[in-house]
């Protein structure tokens, strides 16, 4: 099985135990091609950290209309899928995988008590927040004011 350390960006910058507790906790998976791992705010899975394959990330309009905000690839994280760690944050997000895919999660519960305890996953996960919004906002500037 492989390694969760060699695809944790930030993994040789935590003390021994922040790195035991994310190891014992963390429940890697595989999914096939369009299984949804999170549909929303209200289903807060945990942080994904992806193995192999690819995800999506989209919003979904009532009328059944979506948008991709962004997607992510071997070696990425994914925050919004643990958006209940954030506080006052409401997102609505689906997470689905776009092709059969690997990945890591680490329990919302626990990534929140090791981030409250660590100034480097602390850091780390402003930082990720925001290299995500940053790339939502440039797609909401690609669709709402660039021609097609």
């Amino acid at each position: 099985m492989p390694f969760i350390g060699d695809y944790f960006p930030i993994w040789n910058e935590l003390g021994e135990p922040e790195r035991r507790r994310l190891e014992q906790n963390a429940v890697y998976r595989s999914v096939p091609c369009g299984t949804a791992l999170s549909e929303g705010e209200d289903d807060c899975v945990g942080l994904i950290v992806v193995h192999a394959g690819r995800l999506r990330a989209c919003i979904l309009s009532d009328e059944g209309r979506e948008i991709t905000l962004y997607r992510l690839f071997e070696g990425d994280v994914c925050l919004f899928s643990a958006s209940c760690i954030l506080t006052d944050l409401q997102v609505d997000i689906r997470i689905e995988a776009e092709v059969d895919t690997s990945f890591w999660v680490i329990p919302a519960g626990v990534y929140q008590a090791l981030a409250a305890e660590s100034v480097k996953l602390s850091g780390f996960t402003s930082s990720l927040m925001a290299t995500r919004f940053s790339e939502v906002m440039w797609r909401m500037d690609q669709i709402l004011f660039q021609r097609f």
